[in-house]
């Protein structure tokens, strides 16, 4: 079996880091009131970013730019859900983070890099 390109080595850890920081870092009380709080949802938005932070220890690059886009599009997309109802559904909510995470990797922000 071929292992991963660098390209899809990227995408699988990122979508880990995204599964990791939306679902096992948020707790019952972040969930539950992240959408009457500002300064919940900024708890919760921080600690998705927590992972991604974690990048700069492996061979995958992440600019300070990405995280502070990270942790700013969070902040801002999970209340379209939670807090002003303008998105009803999760998968909606999943999709607008997924597509800022391509949109990082497309435009360099995260990256592989191979280290010899």
């Amino acid at each position: 079996m071929d292992a991963l390109s660098p390209l899809a080595l990227t995408y699988v850890v990122v979508a880990a880091c995204h599964a990791i920081g939306d679902f096992a870092f948020q707790n019952e009380w972040m969930a539950r009131e992240k959408g009457k709080s500002w300064e919940i949802n900024f708890y919760h938005a921080f600690v998705y970013t927590a992972p991604f932070a974690l990048l700069a220890l492996t061979p995958l690059t992440i600019t300070p730019s990405a995280l502070a886009f990270l942790l700013v599009s969070h902040f801002f997309i999970d209340p379209l859900k939670t807090r002003w109802g303008i998105i009803q559904h999760i998968w909606q909510d999943q999709l607008l983070h997924l597509i800022v995470l391509i949109f990082l990797v497309r435009i360099g922000w995260i990256s592989y890099e191979l280290v010899y």
